[in-house]
């Protein structure tokens, strides 16, 4: 228990020093955080981590055109997709969010069609595929039963370098899907799953206080409005299997 307490917090740590480092690193990240991590999972090969290169490959390459709050709301769609497809899922419950979520997204591809929120609509919906590239990963994915440590030292020359912001980037992604998935291994699913909702709030907050970034009133309540969606969808699958 101690240890997962432990993984959990790291995690979280990992998560809130990418996020408020992504605006030092937005437009080296995009190579590098696909790069590096390559060197690290594709050796042991299987479609999710191939699933999880290209997502974070994408989402990487559209954030230097998107406001950084806007990218990092897009993350809470990972709870979205956890609920929907859960064990203990219906599709009435799996409509409902749906639709919530398409409303919203929509609702910011119309205001940046008309200029009215930053970035383009061509790159949210690509962060969009990528993101659940990401879950579709996590959902299938098998361990990597020997961490090779050898391409992290990739990371010094650009920590000692104009790109150190990027490598830290590069650090923390492999930290984080380490952590997560000594989780995965030694503890009970239940960890994972929780670090699933507060992962993406975590991540979304940190750009919220930070008064670095701007965060727009829109995409402040559509975060709001998918968070409570999934929140609303957990609930009534708790109250569907109570019953």
């Amino acid at each position: 228990m101690l240890n997962a307490i432990i993984l959990s917090i790291m995690s979280v740590a990992l998560t809130v020093i990418g996020v408020s480092t992504l605006g030092l690193s937005q437009h080296y990240l995009t190579v590098l955080a696909v790069a590096i991590p390559a060197l690290w999972l594709l050796p042991q090969g299987g479609l999710s981590s191939l699933l999880l290169l290209f997502g974070i490959g994408l989402y990487g390459a559209a954030l230097p055109y998107q406001p950084l709050a806007l990218s990092v709301s897009l993350l809470v769609m990972l709870p979205v997709f956890s609920v929907s497809f859960s064990s203990k899922a219906n599709w009435q419950v799996g409509a409902l969010l749906f639709a919530i979520v398409i409303a919203m997204d929509a609702g910011m591809l119309a205001l940046q069609s008309e200029g009215k929120l930053g970035g383009q609509m061509s790159f949210t919906l690509l962060q969009i595929i990528a993101v659940g590239m990401i879950w579709c990963a996590g959902r299938f994915w098998r361990p990597v039963k020997g961490n090779y440590g050898w391409p992290l030292l990739l990371a010094v020359p650009l920590w000692l370098s104009d790109l150190a912001p990027a490598a830290l980037i590069v650090l923390c992604v492999i930290g984080l899907i380490l952590a997560l998935q000594t989780l995965y291994l030694k503890h009970p699913q239940g960890w994972v799953d929780r670090l699933s909702w507060v992962l993406p709030a975590v991540a979304f907050a940190t750009v919220a206080i930070d008064p670095e970034f701007d965060v727009p009133n829109p995409v402040l309540v559509s975060w709001l409005m998918v968070l409570g969606s999934a929140i609303l969808g957990e609930y009534l699958l708790a109250e569907v299997e109570d019953a």
